[in-house]
């Protein structure tokens, strides 16, 4: 097995890791995380539009991404609305909610992102611009999904277990499901990757900024928070040029 590739998943298991504690280390007030709330929207919010659309585009299939875009959001719309409803004012449900969606989405989005990096593995300035990519949103996507832990009261423990998991999937993306692209499986990566990004944008407008924008608190720091995080992404995109598979 390629070093680098065992190398590369350390670090950005560790860089997960790190990040999402950062929430759990110490208790935060609702308006701090709401605030976390705000820039990690904006992270969704930049992955999807300017990371996972323009990746799964470029496998060719122009009905196909549109489509499962459009399924991951209608699916997370279902799930929530309707079939894990408990109707209206029951705030931590709605969180606990949330919080499963958003990690069932970067969980995906994750296993995915550890293909890139074991296709970067192979040449040392792409796998350094794809690592430097994965690493700059994976903090913040950890610190914003621990953040809706909080939200939703999970137990701490349960809430560091999550972390962990959630923290593995990159490198079991790099370390276990490269074999199964070897032989061309594009349109794999390509309706997963357009699922994710449906549910990304379900979990940013239908939950995160709902619930980031429900009060006149801070609204306008919330706001430069939120296009800081879709700033942090489009600068990623510039450098790294998207995730190649």
């Amino acid at each position: 097995m390629n070093g680098d590739i065992v190398i590369y998943s350390a670090v950005v298991f560790l860089v997960a890791f790190l990040g999402g504690m950062i929430t759990l280390i110490k208790s935060w007030s609702d308006e701090w995380l709401h605030l976390f709330l705000s820039f990690g929207a904006g992270i969704f919010l930049g992955v999807v539009f300017l990371h996972l659309m323009p990746e799964a585009i470029a496998h060719g299939h122009s009905v196909m991404v549109p489509t499962m875009v459009l399924v991951g959001y209608l699916l997370l719309f279902f799930l929530e609305k309707f079939l894990f409803s408990h109707g209206p004012g029951d705030t931590v449900h709605s969180h606990k909610v949330i919080s499963i969606t958003a990690m069932a989405g970067l969980s995906v989005h994750s296993l995915i992102e550890g293909l890139g990096l074991a296709v970067g593995s192979t040449d040392v300035r792409l796998g350094a611009v794809i690592l430097l990519s994965i690493l700059a949103h994976k903090a913040t996507a950890a610190f914003s999904l621990t953040s809706l832990f909080v939200l939703g009261e999970f137990p701490k423990k349960k809430s560091i277990l999550l972390l962990l998991l959630f923290s593995l999937m990159t490198p079991l993306g790099a370390l276990v499901m490269t074999p199964f692209f070897a032989y061309g499986s594009k349109i794999v990566v390509e309706v997963l990757t357009g699922l994710t990004a449906g549910t990304f944008l379900w979990v940013a407008t239908g939950d995160m900024l709902p619930e980031v924008f429900h009060t006149q608190d801070k609204r306008w720091v919330k706001l430069a928070l939120l296009l800081a995080g879709i700033a942090v992404m489009f600068l990623l995109s510039l450098v790294g040029g998207g995730h190649a598979h």
